[in-house]
């Protein structure tokens, strides 16, 4: 009964479950040892059911196993399940299944890239149509891509046409693939010039236009925004794939797009949705891209005149004037369009013709002005507006006198019709801050570069009200200035008037006149004011009192050049004018503005610099500093000492003696570089003849080889004919012999019958033997001279090649010598080379010395000139001395 109840608690116990990785462990094992193509497929495809909630087992103990199986099984559906479970254990996702915990995708795309053949089987498959194969064959390059960028993008370079069968994928008729592969090369193609140089040579604009098309163009999905994000990445910052753009003429493929977005005649309203504003910015960014001011002019211009030939302006122009277009988009069309005229006559001919659908009519031009000073419109449209005016008078002499002309009306009918620059002038009288920085701004850039505007304008009067008298505008700016006001206003207003004195001597003598000009920026210049917004104000009004003191034409007495120095040492301390001067230098703003000439405001509080206006401070600051503060005159009027004339003329010796050691340095320099340049030709020559020993040992080598061949062959054909001639006589001897035994057998027969016997067999039996006997002898001697003369040919030969070889190790060991000693003269060489400079630095500190002195003793002797002390014959002359000896030391 014990045994059975025994039994019977055996068999109840429950089995163990087995745990996650034995089930892995037990799947994989039959992935490898499987021969049924059904039974790997079956452990494939359970091992991908496990491969989401038990990543990490599956990563750990079935990562080989899957590699293996997909670099050499080539059923399709096998492979599909291992790149599916690929997928899972490279993501960088946490699944639900597999709880919360930290992600092991990175570490096993490691392990996975150790070896690039992984990589390669995986892009081999892209090849396969079938997309249960091909979809997870791009997703899993996807995953492995975003968690290492770097180490895929140079295996995809590295791979045979990977990168073209990723381009081809384009082609795919099924959306949801293509899609996929469009996400893979936006990743692929971000920071990687090569891979995008190669997918431009590919003709891969061609293809992303085409699906950008298929898509309906602006009024597509997502799909054409990320078509256009793979075309940013291939054109920003690479100027050759910019010209490939250009060359296979994708700019005319860009016109259909905008053309879409022109409202039609059944829906004039013609609603914007999220997707095509995002669309219409991607386009606009592309377009931006190819004639962007930070690229190099040989690539702007052919893109600006492709922008004019293929219409693309036509349509931008004709969508900026379009109603219904939101303000972000009309801002970045506005940009646009700048930048497509940016220092293109021609094309700045044509925006300056594009009218606008209003009553009365009037220019694109007037209309974008107007919005620009309207304070009411979006602070970035206006900011746009004034970038767009500014590139439409960039390198334009004609367009910024038309301006400058139609503020002097010259007829009623001119008067009526409102100007650009009526516009910004009325924007300086207006209550906003902005407006008056924008129009001062915009005014100033009428002004730029040309001189004959800034005395043009000089002309405008500006009438205030009925009953008082028209002031100039040069008056109007500075009573603004004066009266103060926020930041913005100041900045614009003394952004103009530093534009327009800047290189205007006619200008600022015009300035100098106004009442209480100087005064109130020595004033402003000289304050104790803290504040950053206002140190930013002075830092520009010593800029602009440093512009009246560089291009002051001496015409107003009061306010010369030398008096406006002695003002501002008086006023303010030239330590201090000049630290003020640099402060605009040290503002952010500043930078920011110095980069590129597009301004971006988001507020009207923003503060902000113009470009041009930076690139003119830049310019003019230092020969400001220089201006302002000149080297100081000693206070003293102590006359030359005679120790300071003694080390003068010590200091002349030093640098005479020193110029001779630099000359004898000299001298023996050239003598080194003759020794040099002697022993490079000797090395030269003996090179050439080791070469030459070289080819003649070689020669001697071949042969050698080729007379021991022929010697050895020679014997072996003289002894094989010698043998054959030798058993042809013998053959004759032998049938001799029997002739001969035959009748020496019939003579012993005669004998025997008592019959006479023939004497002349004796004499053929010896003939016979001794005919036989030489040829025997000849045969030996021939044999041993055949082969013993190879043996003395060779030997020879051995005794010219140690010759050869004796002589080669003697010329080697002469040019090891002769490299030796060029290393020697190179050392020295370098050596003089230091000593020469070091001298150089020597002798023009001490000129630099000399020449301080020889000023000093100048001025010491003009002071007392002016004091009226005399000053002997014998200390001028020796002063002259001095002086000529200096002239001559320096000639």
């Amino acid at each position: 009964m014990d045994y059975f109840f025994g039994f019977k608690s055996v068999i109840s116990q429950p089995e163990a479950e087995p745990s996650p990785a034995d089930t892995v462990l037990r799947l994989v094992e039959r992935v490898t040892s499987s021969t049924l193509l059904e039974d790997r497929r079956d452990a494939c495809r359970a091992i991908k059911a496990l491969s989401k909630k038990y990543r990490l087992e599956v990563g750990a103990h079935g990562l080989d196993a899957l590699i293996a199986v997909l670099i050499s099984d080539p059923d399709l559906e096998t492979s599909s399940f291992v790149l599916e479970t690929l997928c899972n254990v490279t993501s960088s996702e946490v699944f639900d299944e597999e709880g919360v915990g930290a992600p092991v995708g990175e570490q096993f795309t490691e392990i996975f890239l150790k070896k690039s053949e992984n990589v390669i089987s995986v892009i081999t498959l892209l090849d396969e149509y079938d997309f249960h194969v091909r979809l997870p064959a791009i997703r899993l390059l996807m995953n492995l891509l975003n968690n290492k960028s770097k180490e895929m993008q140079e295996i995809i370079l590295a791979c045979p046409m990977g990168v073209a069968k990723l381009i081809d994928i384009l082609s795919d008729s099924r959306d949801f693939v293509r899609n996929e592969a469009l996400l893979l090369l936006i990743q692929l193609t971000k920071s990687n010039a090569n891979i995008q140089n190669i997918i431009a040579y590919e003709r891969g604009f061609d293809q992303l236009f085409k699906v950008v098309a298929s898509e309906g163009y602006s009024d597509g999905g997502i799909v054409v925004d990320d078509s256009l994000q793979l075309m940013l990445n291939l054109l920003k910052r690479n100027a050759s794939n910019q010209t490939v753009f250009r060359e296979e003429s994708c700019m005319k493929e860009i016109t259909p797009f905008f053309r879409s977005c022109q409202p039609s005649e059944s829906d004039p309203g013609h609603s914007w949705s999220t997707q095509k504003i995002s669309n219409v910015h991607s386009m606009l960014q592309v377009v931006r891209t190819l004639v962007s001011p930070a690229n190099a002019t040989q690539v702007v211009s052919p893109a600006q005149k492709n922008v004019y030939g293929c219409g693309l302006l036509s349509e931008l122009c004709a969508l900026l004037m379009s109603p219904g277009v939101p303000a972000d988009i009309l801002s970045e069309i506005i940009c646009t369009v700048g930048e497509s005229i940016r220092g293109c006559r021609r094309n700045q001919e044509f925006f300056g013709q594009v009218m606008a659908s209003s009553s009365p009519p009037r220019t694109a031009l007037i209309v974008l002005l107007m919005s620009m000073v309207n304070e009411k419109q979006p602070v970035p449209l206006r900011a746009a507006v004034l970038y767009c005016f500014e590139c439409f008078l960039y390198k334009n002499d004609v367009s910024q006198g038309q301006i400058i002309q139609a503020l002097l009306p010259t007829s009623t009918e001119a008067m009526q019709n409102i100007s650009a620059g009526q516009l910004l002038c009325g924007g300086l009288f207006s209550t906003d801050c902005l407006s008056h920085w924008l129009s001062s701004v915009a005014l100033s850039h009428a002004l730029v570069g040309n001189v004959n505007n800034k005395e043009l304008l000089l002309r405008v009067h500006l009438a205030i009200a009925k009953d008082v008298a028209p002031v100039s505008l040069l008056q109007q700016a500075f009573n603004i200035l004066q009266m103060g006001g926020k930041l913005q206003t100041r900045l614009g207003i003394l952004t103009l008037l530093s534009t327009w004195l800047a290189d205007s001597p006619n200008s600022v003598a015009q300035f100098l006149k106004l009442p209480n000009a100087v005064a109130f920026l020595t004033a402003l210049v000289a304050s104790n004011e803290h504040d950053d917004q206002e140190v930013l104000v002075q830092s520009l009004c010593a800029f602009l009192l440093g512009l009246c003191v560089v291009y002051n034409n001496d015409s107003n007495s009061n306010f010369s050049k030398e008096s406006l120095c002695q003002l501002i040492t008086k006023r303010i301390g030239v330590e201090t004018f000049v630290d003020k001067l640099a402060e605009i230098a040290k503002h952010e703003v500043y930078s920011k503005a110095l980069k590129h000439p597009q301004i971006r405001i988001n507020t009207a509080a923003d503060i902000q610099f113009d470009h041009e206006f930076c690139r003119l401070y830049k310019a003019l600051e230092s020969v400001i500093a220089k201006a302002v503060a000149p080297p100081t005159s000693p206070k003293g009027a102590e006359s030359p000492s005679e120790s300071e004339l003694k080390a003068v003329s010590k200091y002349k010796d030093v640098i005479r003696e020193q110029d001779g050691q630099i000359q004898h340095l000299r001298q023996r320099l050239a003598a080194l570089e003759g020794d040099h340049i002697a022993a490079q030709s000797k090395i030269e020559e003996l090179n050439v003849n080791l070469h030459h020993l070289q080819d003649q040992n070689t020669l001697l080598k071949a042969q050698r080889n080729n007379n021991v061949i022929i010697d050895e062959s020679e014997p072996s054909s003289q002894s094989e004919s010698s043998t054959e001639k030798l058993m042809k006589q013998l053959e004759a001897l032998r049938l001799d012999n029997e002739r001969l035994q035959g009748q020496l057998e019939q003579q012993q027969s005669a004998k025997d019958l008592g019959m006479p016997v023939n004497g002349g067999v004796g004499l053929a039996v010896e003939f016979a033997s001794t005919q036989s006997a030489s040829i025997m002898d000849s045969f030996t001697t021939h044999e041993v001279c055949s082969f013993f003369r190879p043996e003395s040919s060779a030997n020879t030969m051995d005794l010219e090649l140690k010759t050869v070889r004796s002589r080669l190790d003697a010329m080697e060991a002469e040019l090891a010598e002769t490299k030796r000693c060029l290393s020697v003269s190179i050392a020295e060489n370098a050596e003089l080379k230091e000593e020469i400079d070091r001298l150089k630095k020597d002798q023009e500190d001490l000129l630099v010395l000399l020449a301080d002195q020889d000023g000093k003793v100048q001025k010491y002797k003009d002071r007392l000139k002016t004091l009226g002390q005399t000053v002997s014959e014998d200390e001028d002359e020796e002063l002259d001395d001095l002086g000529e000896d200096d002239e001559e030391f320096s000639s």
